[in-house]
Protein backbone atom coordinates (compact mmCIF):
# COMPACT_ATOMS: atom_id res chain seq x y z
CA UNK A 1 0.00 0.00 0.00
CA UNK A 2 2.91 2.47 0.90
CA UNK A 3 4.50 1.81 -2.42
CA UNK A 4 1.11 2.60 -4.35
CA UNK A 5 0.67 5.81 -2.40
CA UNK A 6 3.81 7.09 -3.01
CA UNK A 7 4.10 6.41 -6.78
CA UNK A 8 0.50 8.23 -6.59
CA UNK A 9 1.77 11.27 -4.71
CA UNK A 10 4.75 11.25 -7.12
CA UNK A 11 7.26 10.48 -4.51
CA UNK A 12 8.04 7.57 -6.31
CA UNK A 13 8.47 7.54 -10.39
CA UNK A 14 7.76 7.18 -12.83
CA UNK A 15 3.72 6.87 -12.34
CA UNK A 16 3.06 3.51 -13.25
CA UNK A 17 0.74 3.07 -15.80
CA UNK A 18 -1.64 -0.34 -13.89
CA UNK A 19 -1.14 -1.92 -10.63
CA UNK A 20 -1.67 -5.34 -10.85
CA UNK A 21 -2.46 -8.15 -8.01
CA UNK A 22 -3.48 -11.72 -8.18
CA UNK A 23 -6.61 -13.48 -6.42
CA UNK A 24 -5.71 -16.61 -5.12
CA UNK A 25 -8.24 -17.70 -4.57
CA UNK A 26 -7.44 -17.88 -0.60
CA UNK A 27 -6.65 -14.13 -0.39
CA UNK A 28 -7.38 -13.02 3.61
CA UNK A 29 -9.89 -10.55 4.75
CA UNK A 30 -7.29 -8.09 5.63
CA UNK A 31 -5.70 -8.36 2.32
CA UNK A 32 -8.77 -7.71 0.69
CA UNK A 33 -9.86 -4.72 3.18
CA UNK A 34 -6.50 -3.46 1.84
CA UNK A 35 -7.94 -3.64 -1.62
CA UNK A 36 -10.80 -2.03 -1.22
CA UNK A 37 -9.51 1.15 0.92
CA UNK A 38 -7.47 2.02 -2.40
CA UNK A 39 -10.43 1.50 -4.76
CA UNK A 40 -12.39 3.85 -2.73
CA UNK A 41 -13.49 7.23 -3.54
CA UNK A 42 -11.74 8.39 -0.58
CA UNK A 43 -8.39 7.96 -1.74
CA UNK A 44 -8.65 9.40 -5.17
CA UNK A 45 -6.05 6.81 -6.84
CA UNK A 46 -5.66 7.25 -10.38
CA UNK A 47 -3.68 4.37 -11.18
CA UNK A 48 -6.04 1.56 -12.22
CA UNK A 49 -5.91 -1.75 -10.22
CA UNK A 50 -6.40 -4.64 -12.12
CA UNK A 51 -6.95 -8.09 -10.23
CA UNK A 52 -7.04 -11.42 -11.52
CA UNK A 53 -10.25 -13.81 -11.82
CA UNK A 54 -10.17 -15.76 -8.29
CA UNK A 55 -7.81 -18.93 -8.20
CA UNK A 56 -8.39 -21.96 -7.05
CA UNK A 57 -5.77 -22.00 -3.79
CA UNK A 58 -8.26 -23.01 -1.43
CA UNK A 59 -10.73 -25.92 -3.07
CA UNK A 60 -7.24 -27.34 -4.55
CA UNK A 61 -5.60 -27.08 -0.82
CA UNK A 62 -8.75 -28.78 0.17
CA UNK A 63 -8.95 -31.36 -2.69
CA UNK A 64 -5.04 -32.18 -1.60
CA UNK A 65 -5.67 -32.83 2.19
CA UNK A 66 -8.89 -34.77 1.00
CA UNK A 67 -6.92 -37.07 -0.69
CA UNK A 68 -8.75 -36.82 -3.94
CA UNK A 69 -5.68 -35.19 -5.76
CA UNK A 70 -2.42 -36.33 -6.83
CA UNK A 71 -0.42 -33.63 -7.33
CA UNK A 72 -0.75 -29.71 -5.77
CA UNK A 73 1.15 -26.88 -5.88
CA UNK A 74 2.03 -26.73 -2.31
CA UNK A 75 2.20 -23.61 0.33
CA UNK A 76 5.28 -23.86 1.74
CA UNK A 77 4.21 -25.96 4.55
CA UNK A 78 6.53 -27.35 7.94
CA UNK A 79 7.57 -31.02 8.05
CA UNK A 80 9.25 -32.67 10.39
CA UNK A 81 12.48 -34.66 8.43
CA UNK A 82 13.49 -38.26 9.80
CA UNK A 83 16.10 -37.02 11.36
CA UNK A 84 14.11 -34.58 13.53
CA UNK A 85 14.93 -31.13 12.37
CA UNK A 86 12.71 -29.35 10.91
CA UNK A 87 12.10 -29.14 6.78
CA UNK A 88 9.86 -27.27 4.54
CA UNK A 89 8.15 -28.19 1.44
CA UNK A 90 9.05 -26.97 -1.87
CA UNK A 91 6.98 -23.93 -2.48
CA UNK A 92 4.41 -23.93 -5.54
CA UNK A 93 1.80 -21.77 -4.87
CA UNK A 94 3.60 -18.67 -5.21
CA UNK A 95 4.25 -20.37 -9.10
CA UNK A 96 0.80 -21.17 -10.13
CA UNK A 97 -1.50 -18.51 -8.21
CA UNK A 98 0.82 -15.66 -8.42
CA UNK A 99 3.09 -15.38 -10.83
CA UNK A 100 2.04 -16.95 -13.76
CA UNK A 101 -1.85 -14.93 -13.67
CA UNK A 102 0.50 -11.84 -13.34
CA UNK A 103 2.42 -12.79 -16.23
CA UNK A 104 -0.98 -13.61 -18.24
CA UNK A 105 -1.84 -10.20 -17.59
CA UNK A 106 1.46 -8.66 -18.69
CA UNK A 107 1.22 -10.26 -22.08
CA UNK A 108 -2.67 -9.42 -22.22
CA UNK A 109 -1.44 -5.62 -21.59
CA UNK A 110 0.73 -5.71 -24.65
CA UNK A 111 -1.05 -7.09 -26.78
CA UNK A 112 0.21 -10.82 -26.96
CA UNK A 113 -1.39 -14.07 -27.54
CA UNK A 114 -0.97 -17.16 -25.45
CA UNK A 115 1.13 -18.50 -28.51
CA UNK A 116 2.45 -14.61 -29.36
CA UNK A 117 6.52 -14.61 -29.19
CA UNK A 118 8.07 -12.84 -26.39
CA UNK A 119 9.99 -10.19 -26.02
CA UNK A 120 13.91 -10.86 -25.83
CA UNK A 121 15.22 -7.88 -23.64
CA UNK A 122 13.27 -5.91 -20.65
CA UNK A 123 9.93 -3.58 -21.90
CA UNK A 124 8.00 -4.04 -18.59
CA UNK A 125 9.07 -2.62 -15.68
CA UNK A 126 7.63 -4.59 -12.87
CA UNK A 127 7.95 -2.79 -9.08
CA UNK A 128 7.60 -5.43 -6.24
CA UNK A 129 6.60 -3.96 -2.60
CA UNK A 130 9.91 -5.52 -1.06
CA UNK A 131 11.27 -3.48 1.86
CA UNK A 132 14.93 -3.51 3.18
CA UNK A 133 13.79 -6.00 6.19
CA UNK A 134 13.64 -8.40 3.36
CA UNK A 135 16.54 -7.62 0.71
CA UNK A 136 17.00 -11.16 0.49
CA UNK A 137 13.83 -11.64 -1.53
CA UNK A 138 14.95 -9.16 -4.42
CA UNK A 139 15.23 -11.55 -7.32
CA UNK A 140 15.85 -10.99 -11.36
CA UNK A 141 12.78 -12.04 -13.27
CA UNK A 142 13.18 -15.23 -15.21
CA UNK A 143 10.99 -13.39 -17.69
CA UNK A 144 13.82 -11.64 -20.44
CA UNK A 145 11.01 -9.08 -21.09
CA UNK A 146 10.39 -7.67 -17.12
CA UNK A 147 12.49 -6.14 -15.39
CA UNK A 148 11.69 -6.20 -11.42
CA UNK A 149 12.33 -3.21 -9.39
CA UNK A 150 12.59 -2.50 -5.63
CA UNK A 151 11.28 0.84 -5.55
CA UNK A 152 10.92 0.43 -1.25
CA UNK A 153 14.49 -0.92 -1.52
CA UNK A 154 15.35 1.95 -3.16
CA UNK A 155 14.57 4.72 -0.99
CA UNK A 156 15.59 2.74 2.22
CA UNK A 157 12.35 1.79 3.50
CA UNK A 158 11.59 -1.03 6.21
CA UNK A 159 8.45 -2.54 6.87
CA UNK A 160 8.34 -0.09 9.90
CA UNK A 161 9.23 3.18 7.83
CA UNK A 162 5.87 1.37 5.57
CA UNK A 163 4.11 1.37 8.86
CA UNK A 164 4.97 4.52 10.12
CA UNK A 165 4.76 7.02 6.52
CA UNK A 166 1.12 5.34 6.57
CA UNK A 167 0.38 6.70 10.10
CA UNK A 168 2.18 9.78 9.75
CA UNK A 169 0.20 10.75 5.88
CA UNK A 170 -3.02 9.19 6.19
CA UNK A 171 -3.47 7.94 9.50
CA UNK A 172 -3.77 4.28 8.56
CA UNK A 173 -2.96 1.07 10.13
CA UNK A 174 -3.13 -1.91 7.70
CA UNK A 175 -3.10 -5.95 8.21
CA UNK A 176 -0.77 -7.75 6.26
CA UNK A 177 -2.03 -8.72 2.73
CA UNK A 178 -1.53 -13.10 2.59
CA UNK A 179 -3.50 -15.64 1.99
CA UNK A 180 -5.51 -17.31 4.91
CA UNK A 181 -3.40 -20.47 4.61
CA UNK A 182 0.38 -19.15 4.45
CA UNK A 183 3.12 -20.28 6.68
CA UNK A 184 5.14 -17.13 6.13
CA UNK A 185 3.77 -15.58 9.41
CA UNK A 186 5.34 -14.41 12.29
CA UNK A 187 4.47 -14.70 15.63
CA UNK A 188 2.94 -11.28 15.95
CA UNK A 189 0.45 -11.85 12.62
CA UNK A 190 -0.54 -15.05 14.07
CA UNK A 191 -1.95 -13.27 17.05
CA UNK A 192 -3.38 -10.43 15.09
CA UNK A 193 -5.17 -12.83 12.76
CA UNK A 194 -6.34 -14.44 15.75
CA UNK A 195 -7.94 -11.11 17.54
CA UNK A 196 -8.76 -9.25 14.38
CA UNK A 197 -9.83 -11.62 12.29
CA UNK A 198 -10.97 -15.09 13.80
CA UNK A 199 -12.91 -16.67 10.88
CA UNK A 200 -9.56 -16.25 8.72
CA UNK A 201 -7.73 -17.99 11.79
CA UNK A 202 -10.07 -20.57 11.90
CA UNK A 203 -9.68 -21.48 8.11
CA UNK A 204 -6.14 -21.79 9.02
CA UNK A 205 -6.32 -23.87 12.46
CA UNK A 206 -8.43 -26.05 10.07
CA UNK A 207 -6.19 -26.58 7.20
CA UNK A 208 -3.50 -26.77 9.60
CA UNK A 209 -4.90 -30.17 11.31
CA UNK A 210 -5.96 -31.39 7.43
CA UNK A 211 -2.19 -31.15 6.59
CA UNK A 212 -1.55 -33.58 9.54
CA UNK A 213 -2.62 -36.49 7.25
CA UNK A 214 -0.01 -35.59 4.91
CA UNK A 215 -0.05 -33.73 1.59
CA UNK A 216 0.23 -35.68 -1.84
CA UNK A 217 2.96 -37.19 -2.10
CA UNK A 218 4.85 -35.79 1.43
CA UNK A 219 4.84 -38.93 3.98
CA UNK A 220 5.53 -36.73 6.85
CA UNK A 221 3.01 -34.73 8.56
CA UNK A 222 2.49 -31.09 7.47
CA UNK A 223 1.97 -27.68 9.85
CA UNK A 224 1.76 -24.50 8.77
CA UNK A 225 3.36 -23.24 11.83
CA UNK A 226 7.44 -23.37 12.20
CA UNK A 227 7.51 -24.65 15.26
CA UNK A 228 5.70 -28.04 14.23
CA UNK A 229 2.60 -27.31 16.80
CA UNK A 230 -0.56 -27.23 16.11
CA UNK A 231 -1.70 -23.88 15.16
CA UNK A 232 -4.61 -23.78 17.67
CA UNK A 233 -2.61 -25.29 20.65
CA UNK A 234 -0.26 -22.11 20.45
CA UNK A 235 -0.29 -19.33 23.00
CA UNK A 236 0.44 -16.50 20.34
CA UNK A 237 0.04 -14.33 22.89
CA UNK A 238 2.95 -15.56 25.20
CA UNK A 239 4.85 -16.29 21.85
CA UNK A 240 4.81 -12.41 21.10
CA UNK A 241 5.80 -11.50 24.87
CA UNK A 242 8.56 -13.49 24.55
CA UNK A 243 9.72 -11.68 21.58
CA UNK A 244 10.04 -15.61 19.95
CA UNK A 245 8.97 -15.68 16.26
CA UNK A 246 10.82 -13.04 14.19
CA UNK A 247 9.31 -12.30 10.46
CA UNK A 248 12.60 -12.31 8.96
CA UNK A 249 14.37 -15.03 10.33
CA UNK A 250 16.14 -16.44 7.13
CA UNK A 251 15.86 -19.81 8.26
CA UNK A 252 12.15 -19.82 8.37
CA UNK A 253 10.95 -17.00 5.56
CA UNK A 254 12.14 -18.66 2.94
CA UNK A 255 10.08 -16.42 0.21
CA UNK A 256 11.14 -16.20 -2.99
CA UNK A 257 9.94 -11.96 -3.23
CA UNK A 258 7.14 -12.97 -6.09
CA UNK A 259 3.88 -12.63 -3.66
CA UNK A 260 4.74 -9.03 -3.73
CA UNK A 261 2.50 -6.74 -5.72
Amino acid sequence: MTMFLMAERGLIGPKPDYSFTSDTGDESTGAMENLALLRSPNMGATIPIIMSEPGGLADDFDMATAGFVDRFSNPPLFIRNDDGTRGILARGCTRDYKVRPGNRQVRKLLGLGPHSKLPTTPVVEQWLGITTDESHRMAINPQPHIYNRHPLVEIGFSYADCENWLWREYELRVPSSGCKRCPFRDNAEWLSMQRNYPDDFEVACQADEAARDGMPGVRQPAYLHDSLRPLRSIDFEAEVAARRGGLFDPNVNLCGGECGT
